[in-house]
C-alpha cells in the first residue's frame, strides 16, 4: 500500500460516550472549526496537512492511531482538546509515542492554554501551544524541517531536560479577514449533524449543518468562563460581512450546508456589525437557504435587531440567563438582572425567533432557595429550549482559583467535568453538596420538560410529532449517576 504523506497531522480526538453516556446519539456532531481553520492556515504557508476527526468518524483512540498508519511519518502531529476531552487526548498522545516513538508531538486548545506547565508534565507530548496556533505552529514546523532544534517561538512550551520552558502566549491574527476560509475540504463534511431542536422546524433533518464565527473573543469576564485563556485579553476581533458571506455562501453551494452554529460568544455584542451581516445576507438572498442560531447577551438585543436577524434567517437564539436570582447574578459578574431577562426574552419572541436559555445551577452564591428559583423562572419564561448546567470549575476560570483556595474538592479524572458524565463532578459551594447540585439539576431537567404546559407549547409551535420525539427519545433516557 503507498502511504500518504502530510507534514502536519491534526486529530480532533473523539469522546462521545464519556462526555454523553446514554445521550450520546443525541449530540451534536460539530466541525473542529479550530482544527479547521489552523489547517487552512498552515497550508497556506506551504505546508502539506491532514484532519483525522476521531469524534465525526466515532473512533476510540487505538483506531485513531491506526488511522495513523496509513500516513509516512509527518514533520509534527498535533491535537486540540478542550478539558472533558483530555483523557481521550492524553490516551491517543501516549499510543502516538508508542507506535510512532520519533514523531514528535503538540496540544493546543482551553485546556493547554490555561495550564501548559501541568499538561507538559501530566502528559507524553513534546509541545504545547498556549494562545492561538497560527504562528507557533508554522515557525515549529519550520524548525522541525530544518532540523535546527530552535524551539525559541512565542506561544510554545516544551521540557528541557527536567525543567518546563515556555514562551508565553502566542499571538493572534489581528486581522480576521487575512484568515483563510477553515479547511472544509479535509473535514468528513457528512458526518456532522445538527442539535436536534434546531431541526424541529425541519422534521428532524440534521444533515447539512456546520459551525461558523463571525468573531473572536469576548469582552465579558464571567467567572465561569474559560474563553479568553486562549485569547489573553477581553477584546473581541471582527470578520467584515462581506468575509463573512462569502464563505457561507461557499458552504452553501459547495457541501449544501443549512443549518449553522454561529460560535461567536455573543454575536450581537456590537450591533451595526450585525446590521452589516444581516444586509449582506438578505442582499444575497441566502436567509431562505439557511437555519441558524446565536448566542447573545440579554443587553444586546433590541427589537429592530432581532427582526432582522430572523429575514436573515437565524432562527434561534440561546441566551445566558443563569440564574432566577439578582444576588447570584452579581455575584458571578454577570452585569444583568431580572428586569433585563424579562425584557429580552419578550423582545426575541415578538421577533419570531425562538429562545434557548441557558442556566446554571450551583454557582459560588447559590442555595437551595436560589436554585428553586431558577427553576421557577425557566418554567415562567417557558422558552423553547432550556438548557440546565452545573458551575464547572475549568482550569482557567476563576471559580477554579477559588475552589483550590477553599479546599473544595476538583474532578480528578478530566471525564468528570463532561455535565452529562455519570460520574461528573459539579463545584460544590458554602451551600450545597456536589451531590445535591446534580441531583437538583437532574431532577429541574425532568420537571420543565415533563411540563404540560411546556408541552402544550411545543407541540403547538413544532407540531405533535415533536412532542413524540421529546418524550420517546429525550425523556425516556435517564441519566445514570454515581453520586446520587
Amino acid at each position: 500500500m503507498i502511504k500518504k504523506y502530510a507534514d502536519l497531522i491534526l486529530i480532533n480526538p473523539g469522546n462521545r460516550l464519556e462526555q454523553f453516556a446514554k445521550l450520546s446519539d443525541l449530540a451534536t456532531i460539530a466541525q473542529p472549526l479550530g482544527i479547521a481553520m489552523l489547517a487552512a492556515f498552515v497550508r497556506e504557508q506551504g505546508y502539506s496537512v491532514a484532519v483525522i476527526d476521531a469524534e465525526a468518524e466515532f473512533l476510540t483512540p487505538e483506531q485513531t492511531v491506526n488511522a495513523l498508519s496509513e500516513y509516512e511519518t509527518p514533520l509534527l502531529i498535533g491535537l486540540s482538546a478542550f478539558t472533558t476531552k483530555m483523557t481521550a487526548a492524553a490516551k491517543v498522545l501516549r499510543l502516538v509515542k508508542e507506535n510512532f516513538p520519533a514523531c514528535k508531538t503538540m496540544i493546543g486548545g482551553h485546556h493547554c492554554s490555561a495550564i501548559p506547565e501541568d499538561t507538559l508534565k501530566d502528559e507524553n507530548i513534546d509541545f504545547v501551544i498556549k494562545g492561538e496556533g497560527y504562528y507557533p505552529v508554522c515557525k515549529l514546523l519550520e524548525s522541525l524541517k530544518k532540523k535546527s532544534g530552535n524551539y525559541d517561538i512565542k506561544g510554545l512550551w516544551y521540557r528541557e531536560k527536567d525543567k518546563v520552558v515556555g514562551h508565553g502566549r502566542a499571538d493572534g491574527v489581528a486581522d480576521l479577514d487575512k484568515l483563510p476560509f477553515a479547511a472544509w475540504d479535509l473535514l468528513p463534511m457528512d458526518k456532522y449533524r445538527a442539535h436536534h431542536w434546531q431541526t424541529w422546524d425541519y422534521d428532524l433533518d440534521q444533515k447539512g449543518f456546520a459551525v461558523f464565527y463571525t468573531s473572536l473573543g469576548c469582552p465579558f469576564n464571567c467567572e465561569y468562563c474559560s474563553v479568553n485563556v486562549v485569547y489573553g485579553s477581553h477584546k473581541t476581533r471582527y470578520r467584515s460581512p462581506a468575509h463573512v458571506v462569502k464563505e457561507l455562501k461557499m458552504m452553501i453551494d459547495r457541501y449544501k450546508i443549512r443549518h449553522v452554529e454561529i460560535i461567536d460568544d455573543t454575536f450581537t455584542i456590537n450591533p451595526s456589525r450585525v446590521d452589516g451581516i444581516c444586509d449582506e445576507i438578505i442582499k444575497n438572498k441566502l436567509g431562505e437557504k439557511l437555519n441558524m442560531w446565536c448566542f447573545a447577551r440579554t443587553n444586546t438585543v433590541s427589537p429592530r435587531i432581532m427582526e432582522k436577524m430572523k429575514r436573515a434567517g437565524i432562527n434561534w437564539v440561546f441566551m445566558g440567563l443563569e440564574s432566577g436570582d439578582d444576588e447570584v447574578l452579581q455575584s458571578v459578574e454577570k452585569k444583568q438582572n431580572l428586569v433585563q431577562i424579562y425584557k429580552a426574552v419578550e423582545i426575541v419572541h415578538k421577533a419570531g425567533l425562538h429562545i434557548g436559555g441557558n442556566y446554571v445551577f450551583g454557582l459560588p452564591t447559590d442555595t437551595m432557595p436560589t436554585m428553586h428559583k431558577t427553576l421557577a423562572l425557566a418554567k415562567e419564561l417557558n422558552t423553547e429550549y432550556a438548557n440546565f448546567f452545573i458551575a464547572m470549575a475549568y482550569p482557567g476560570t476563576r471559580l477554579h482559583e477559588m475552589a483550590k483556595a477553599k479546599g473544595y474538592e476538583l474532578p480528578e479524572q478530566w471525564g468528570q467535568y463532561g455535565f452529562f458524565a455519570p460520574d461528573s463532578l459539579p463545584l460544590r459551594n458554602e451551600h450545597l453538596s456536589a451531590a445535591e447540585i446534580l441531583k437538583f439539576r437532574d431532577t429541574a431537567f425532568e420537571e420543565y420538560y415533563a411540563s404540560p404546559r411546556y408541552q402544550k407549547m411545543l407541540s403547538e409551535t413544532f407540531g405533535g410529532h415533536i412532542l413524540d420525539f421529546l418524550k420517546t427519545k429525550v425523556l425516556s433516557k435517564k441519566i445514570v449517576r454515581t453520586r446520587y
